[in-house]
């Protein structure tokens, strides 16, 4: 697990936080009271490069009362229009004995068969909501696609979500490998033209019987 370490703050003070490299946040859950917090924005942006949007992070929080430190989920970043640096981060804790609904980002591993002969990898979800205790929920649902050859897809059933349960049908494709536009066509292209000879074909034998017939 991920730690982050912060400070309580007061109200009003997030621009003069934001000019000493500090960027405001809050904490709030369903069993805790709405906690204003201050991060070193350095210690945010290590953060951003290690966690998704399902990792569980260990928030310590030091304030006038000492340290208190929980589980939480990044909930909401807030980004500078022109900076495009972190302004405002919202955290959720959740209760840990209560299960709660996540949608949890999957990553491609491995190279596909079908690609590696022109096919074309669609990934139809890059996330997957799921339900389950917050200590089960997983940082990342991993899709192995070395397998794939072109028509070949990935379903929900097809896929190891650990003690969570996924919240799509089991049937939902997840990942496929299509055909590349220029064989798609190539084939409809050949595909007609077989159904033009067969029709000449017929055409050809319905007069040759004709004209057997006339003479």
């Amino acid at each position: 697990m991920h730690t982050l370490e912060a400070k309580t703050r007061a109200s009003g003070k997030a621009g003069a936080l934001r000019r000493q490299g500090i960027v405001p946040g809050i904490v709030y859950g369903p069993a805790m009271d709405s906690t204003a917090i201050a991060v070193a924005r350095r210690d945010l942006l290590a953060l951003f490069s290690h966690i998704t949007r399902s990792s569980r992070i260990n928030l310590k929080i030091q304030g006038e009362s000492g340290l208190r430190e929980m589980d939480v989920f990044l909930k909401v970043i807030d980004y500078d229009a022109i900076t495009d640096e972190p302004v405002h981060v919202d955290f959720y804790h959740p209760e840990a004995n209560r299960p709660l609904k996540l949608s949890v980002p999957t990553k491609i591993t491995g190279e596909a068969k079908g690609a590696k002969s022109g096919g074309i990898l669609n990934i139809q979800f890059r996330t997957i909501p799921v339900h389950g205790m917050p200590k089960d929920i997983p940082h990342l649902i991993m899709l192995d696609v070395t397998d794939l050859d072109v028509g070949d897809s990935l379903h929900v059933s097809d896929l190891d979500f650990g003690k969570v349960e996924p919240l799509l049908p089991p049937e939902r494709v997840i990942v496929t490998v299509i055909a590349p536009r220029s064989l798609v066509a190539a084939e409809a292209e050949a595909a007609v033209a077989g159904e033009e000879g067969e029709a000449e074909g017929a055409e050809e034998a319905a007069a040759e019987g004709a004209e057997e017939a006339e003479s």
